[in-house]
């Protein structure tokens, strides 16, 4: 599969695909949004793409154990070569998550999941798998992530903010409650487009509404929490 070298945050290249699915501003948001104060973390990305999101965290938490599944072949290849790339050592699956068979194995989970139903779909069959629930919703993500998790373990989630409702729902169905929301604006302007959320296993607190991230502002440049998120890799909260 033909692929490019680009740079990314923190001024680090990486391949992707020259045709199919490529990484947007969902993934640089999840990665700069995870978080956690312990020094020993092992973390699971649920459909890795090209990894873009698993380089991303381990230049901010070097020591943490990282593991990634992916589904699709072409975008597992490019996600190896991305972690030998980078000297990134990983437990990279080429499988569904759906067939992970661990329990209470990880700390955190971060997924960047298709969101789109099964309706009209690109002709480019790896940007329809991965922007589509093809293999699997996300009820059955859900589902897996608790299984998957430690107690008190954390599932970070990108999502539409339309859809906001239908995710909490369902996180509360199998218990995995939800801990902070973050809402995201293209600008102030206008409405919600995306909720980045963090769910807790066996949680029973409060949860956190987070003060709102604007992508641009009114004259449609990057606000100061995006610029920071391009030149540190973080979004603070």
């Amino acid at each position: 599969m033909e692929k490019v070298r680009e740079e990314v945050l923190y001024k680090y290249s990486f391949y992707q695909p020259v045709d199919g699915y490529r990484y947007s501003i969902d993934a640089l948001l999840l990665a700069g949004f995870v978080k956690d104060k312990k020094k020993q973390i092992k973390i699971l990305d649920i459909g890795t793409g090209s990894g873009i999101i698993t380089l991303l965290i381990s230049k901010r938490f070097p020591d943490w154990e990282f593991s990634a599944v992916e589904i699709q072949k072409d975008l597992y290849e490019i996600a190896n070569e991305n972690f030998q790339l980078h000297n990134l050592e990983v437990n990279l699956l080429y499988c569904d998550y759906r067939d992970l068979e661990e329990q209470d194995n990880y700390d955190i989970i971060v997924s960047n999941p298709p969101y789109f139903n099964n309706g009209h779909q690109p002709s480019n069959q790896q940007t329809a798998v991965a922007r589509h629930e093809i293999f699997g919703d996300m009820e059955s993500l859900i589902g897996k992530a608790k299984k998957l998790l430690k107690a008190s373990g954390y599932f970070y989630v990108i999502y539409p903010a339309n859809r906001l409702a239908e995710l909490l729902t369902k996180l509360s169905n199998d218990k995995l409650a939800p801990y902070a929301i973050k809402p995201i604006y293209p600008k102030q302007e206008m409405e919600a487009t995306l909720v980045m959320v963090v769910a807790k296993k066996n949680y029973k607190g409060r949860v956190q509404l987070l003060t709102p991230l604007y992508i641009g502002d009114s004259n449609g440049n990057d606000t100061k929490e995006i610029k920071d998120l391009y030149e540190k890799g973080v979004l603070e909260w």
